[in-house]
């Protein structure tokens, strides 16, 4: 490992620490310990390393965590990261990017899709034969590993297909390794 890799996670395990950290704000009781580690990534300049963190509210419906909560969570691991600026003797030089997953974020797993199903999702695909779709679907049920998606009854899709034929199309079946990517649509 070279010292990017290691700095990162070091950086990783911090920030998976700070979720733990209960630290309400003045009127606020917001608890860290709510939210979980969506996404992390890390982009590296000269000199320079940005952080960016997506955050996920599991106890909201949405999976929403709103700026007091972003806020709060950044102020506990930039303190994190001060500190382990101090102790290992390494200039981390970086800038904190810390966000709500969002209304169109990835999802990662069959749990995520099971998660929000009730929401249509822009689900890139291949079926047997190599074929790869890119739709708006909504999940129907789960077998295992594997949707059953119809296509979602959403603006996008009315503009694509007429009323009936939107009816008609049959569900298709895919296996969780046969997505190549899913995340939340946002039909506005």
């Amino acid at each position: 490992m070279n010292i990017a890799e290691i700095t990162e996670q070091q950086i990783t395990e911090r920030a998976r620490a700070a979720l733990q950290v209960v630290a309400p704000t003045a009127g606020d009781s917001t608890q860290h310990a709510e939210l979980s580690l969506h996404k992390i990534a890390f982009f590296h300049s000269k000199g320079n390393t940005r952080i960016v963190i997506e955050l996920d509210k599991e106890s909201d419906a949405y999976g929403s965590v709103n700026i007091r909560e972003c806020e709060a969570y950044s102020r506990t691991l930039k303190e994190a990261l001060d500190d382990l600026e101090k102790t290992s003797g390494i200039n981390l030089n970086y800038s904190l990017e810390v966000s709500s997953a969002g209304a169109e974020r990835e999802l990662t797993s069959v749990n995520d899709v099971r998660r929000f199903q009730a929401l249509p999702m822009n689900v890139t695909y291949a079926l047997e034969g190599g074929k790869v779709f890119n739709e708006v679907l909504k999940p129907e049920s789960f077998e295992g590993e594997t949707i059953v998606f119809r296509i979602a009854d959403c603006r996008f899709n009315r503009k694509k297909y007429p009323p009936r034929k939107l009816k008609a199309i049959q569900p298709v079946s895919v296996l969780w390794s046969n997505i190549k990517k899913i995340r939340l649509h946002l039909d506005v």
